[in-house]
């Protein structure tokens, strides 16, 4: 574990957020490549990327703060502090940029389907290398096992959870890979992808050493297992879209 990578005088740089933040940058690499498909030039999905990463963390601190409300109450400037404690939520991350590319989608007449397809493989590659950073920050620790690949944290011998979620988004990556090249409906590339995650997560929390909230299952469970049940009635929804319900891509225009 290496939680601070580096002290830059009074601001320590955490290996989570170092991560996080090359996460964005491969993340909006691999959108721009694909953003012509919805009619955005690549220097516009930059620009877009850029406000859904600030929605993503702006909603993501807020669900953060709300889960750990008492822990703020009794600091409420370190709010502010995400470089010191890393603190976001996922889900809340994914829907502050949902929300910044509904708002764009709509004020350029592009379908928000399409849109968050061609975000959909961006999102498996950035988790995958945000998951190095949690490695190494020792966010979401396994269970001690006595498996030949467990890790020593923690003053024990782990599971490493954050490989597994790292190797699954890889995985899941390349799923998407081979189904967008096969014509498919809008929406269905993002809603594969939050289906193979969620899944992916409620596996892996098995391993994590996390208390049961509903019966043997953890909250994440809990969470996940809803995204999933959503992922899969909006991918029968999806795949069951009439065509001219989307938007056909606009011209690309700049942001403002």
């Amino acid at each position: 574990m290496k939680p601070i990578l580096v002290q830059l005088g009074p601001f320590p740089v955490s290996s989570f957020g170092l991560f996080l933040i090359l996460a964005f940058v491969i993340g909006i690499a691999a959108a721009r490549r694909r953003s012509g498909r919805v009619g955005i030039d690549p220097p516009q999905m930059l620009d877009l990327g850029l406000y859904m990463i600030i929605g993503g963390i702006v909603v993501g601190r807020l669900g953060f703060v709300l889960t750990n409300l008492q822990t703020f109450a009794q600091a409420p400037l370190s709010v502010l502090t995400i470089w010191r404690d890393s603190g976001l939520t996922f889900y809340g991350a994914l829907l502050g940029g949902i929300l910044v590319a509904a708002a764009y989608a709509r004020s350029r007449k592009i379908s928000l389907r399409a849109l968050l397809d061609v975000c959909a493989p961006a999102l498996a590659l950035a988790y995958a290398v945000a998951m190095i950073g949690a490695f190494l920050h020792g966010l979401y620790v396994g269970k001690a096992t006595a498996v030949p690949w467990g890790v020593d944290m923690l003053l024990d011998h782990r599971h490493p959870t954050q490989i597994y979620l790292l190797v699954a988004a890889l995985g899941t990556y390349q799923i998407l890979r081979a189904q967008e090249r096969q014509p498919t409906p809008p929406g269905v590339l993002f809603f594969l992808w939050l289906l193979l995650f969620s899944l992916s997560r409620v596996a892996v929390e098995i391993f994590v050493e996390s208390a049961p909230v509903l019966g043997p299952l953890t909250l994440a469970q809990v969470v996940n297992l809803v995204a999933a049940l959503i992922a899969v009635v909006a991918l029968i929804t999806s795949t069951r879209r009439p065509a001219e319900a989307d938007v056909p891509p606009a011209e690309p225009a700049a942001m403002p």
